[in-house]
């Protein structure tokens, strides 16, 4: 019986309630309160959320495009036959594919035959063009009135949508769009027919939430014993109104101006004078056109200022050339250049740190890193006559001379170009003809090119090209840490052609420095070398590029 009654307990489950023994189990509160139950809702809430987020995952993934970076050719150009051209680049990213494009202008007859005529202008016309930095393919061209005087791109507040280019032409100052070439606005420049470049950037002066800029005017070309006054006019970004009254700068005889920012931003203006080097606060200017604003005045400077026309002498000189600004130093730089010397001044004491004689110079300094002390260094070139060159690097912290070399050159003759690398220092490039090649027979209808690395400085990369009219050349970065490159403008000069039967087209050239390298061979500077081609052009081949420009 015993083990008929235990058999029975075995095959009947156990009812609810009831234990082993018999004995009532009463219910958890888990199961009173029904959260079973609730348990499956939170699984299935789960899965539904794991579901969405592998969905958004997937359409992201594979639904929505990804970016693409833009393919481009190491090398293109644009051929324009029958027209003339200027000495005018300028690099912008005009249709946002994060590749700069090249802005270039020129005069044409019979190519841009329809685009001027749609426009109502004559022929041969001015025409703006902005080419694809990829391949080379117009975006957009511009026509405009000829004749032609002098053009800046990258101006702020132009139409009030963004940056865009400042044209001089006939008797008009017309704002393009960069993006669209559409025109922004037009004005007459009756105030300013003798204006000259660099335009002057300013904060919003008349509360249009878009930034102004000014126009100095003089004639460098003016002989001393008539000289011109030197006049300043402000005008509005979005619109080209004059704003303001206009300012007689207090100075005669200036031949060139630039702008430039103290140790404490400060704006002011600096005027080279048949007398030397001279500088006025902007603050000071706007106050004498009316105007009011909240630009600020360097105190030290302020102090040595004349006390009516606010000029203030910086650096004295009857030679002077040329100033510029000197970048990267931790305080604010001038290379001041003279006709037999070239010297860095110190703004905030207002001291030279030093100087080094030169000649007669063939262009303007180009800065670039040659040596390890990560102060810019400069490259000039020296005209020792007959038809030679002297190029020499100095270096910017002492001005001691770290490199040079003599090369034959032409007229004209492109100023040098650098681009810096991530090692720290710039690779540069200049134009010219080894004096090897003097004797040949061809020596007129081949120039050469030249790649410096600064770790190889005694041997140079040389690739010939057939000759050509440069008009404009420029080494830069073309995209984000990649694509180093350099262009080349070669035509007729617009200034002294029509641009009518021309037998030399206008060429717009774009390479990519690293594809120079195969085509090159090595030029020998100074002592012998141990170092090998492969070698040199290895090193180029490796080299990474900074976006930090000069």
């Amino acid at each position: 019986m015993a083990d008929a009654i235990g058999s029975g307990f075995e095959a009947e489950p156990l009812k609810g309630g009831e234990a082993e023994g018999g004995v009532s189990k009463k219910k958890s509160c888990a199961e009173k309160l029904g959260l079973p139950h609730l348990t499956g809702w939170r699984t299935a809430a789960f899965l539904l959320s794991l579901f969405l987020c592998l969905a958004v995952v997937f359409a992201f993934s594979f639904i929505l495009p990804c970016p693409v970076r833009p393919q481009y050719f190491s090398t293109w150009n644009r051929t324009l036959p029958d027209a003339a051209t200027y000495d005018f680049l300028a690099v912008e990213d005009t249709n946002e594919d994060k590749v700069l494009d090249v802005l270039f202008i020129y005069k044409d007859s019979e190519a841009s035959r329809n685009t001027c005529l749609s426009e109502d202008l004559s022929i041969p016309c001015l025409v703006l063009t902005a080419a694809d930095g990829t391949d080379g393919k117009t975006l957009w061209k511009r026509p405009l009135e000829a004749e032609f005087d002098w053009v800046e791109c990258g101006v702020k507040g132009l139409g009030h949508r963004g940056t865009g280019c400042l044209v001089a032409h006939a008797d008009n100052l017309t704002a393009v769009d960069k993006k669209t070439g559409e025109v922004r606005w037009q004005r007459s420049r009756s105030t300013v027919l003798n204006g000259n470049l660099p335009l002057i950037s300013i904060q919003d002066l008349n509360a249009d939430k878009a930034d102004d800029f000014a126009i100095l005017s003089y004639n460098p070309e003016a002989p001393s014993i008539t000289p011109i006054p030197s006049e300043l006019v402000f005008f509005s970004g979005k619109s080209g109104d004059q704003i303001g009254s206009k300012v007689n700068v207090g100075m005669d005889g200036v031949f060139g101006h630039q702008q430039f920012k103290t140790a404490s931003g400060a704006p002011y203006l600096l005027l080279l004078t048949k007398s030397g080097l001279y500088a006025v606060s902007l603050q000071h200017l706007t106050k004498m056109a009316n105007l009011t604003s909240a630009l600020k005045e360097e105190k030290s400077w302020k102090e040595k200022s004349d006390r009516n026309t606010g000029l203030i002498s910086l650096y004295q000189s009857d030679s002077l050339k040329r100033v510029m600004v000197f970048p990267g130093s931790s305080s604010p730089s001038l290379l001041v250049q003279t006709d037999s010397s070239v010297s860095l001044l110190h703004t905030d004491k207002l001291k030279i740190a030093w100087s080094t004689n030169t000649s007669a110079l063939l262009s303007a300094p180009t800065f670039g890193q040659f040596n390890k002390d990560g102060i810019p260094d400069i490259m000039i070139e020296e005209d020792i006559g007959h038809k030679t060159k002297r190029v020499l690097v100095l270096s910017g912290s002492s001005g001691v001379v770290l490199w040079e070399m003599n090369l034959l050159f032409w007229t004209p003759s492109p100023r040098p170009g650098s681009v810096l690398t991530l090692n720290t220092y710039s690779v540069f490039m200049l134009w010219g003809q080894s004096p090897s090649h003097d004797n040949q027979t061809n020596e007129n209808e081949m120039h050469s090119s030249f790649l410096l690395h600064p770790r190889y400085s005694q041997l140079l990369l040389e690739r010939r090209n057939p000759a050509q009219n440069i008009m404009s050349f420029k080494a830069t970065l073309l995209e984000r840490g990649r694509h180093a490159g350099y262009l080349v403008l070669s035509g007729p000069d617009g200034r002294q052609h029509a641009g009518l039967g021309e037998t030399e087209p206008v060429i717009l050239t774009k390479r990519k420095i690293k594809g120079d390298v195969p085509e090159s061979t090595v030029l020998r500077v100074g002592a012998e070398s141990a170092v090998e081609e492969a070698e040199v052009k290895e090193a180029f081949y490796r080299l990474r590029f900074s976006d930090k420009l000069y």
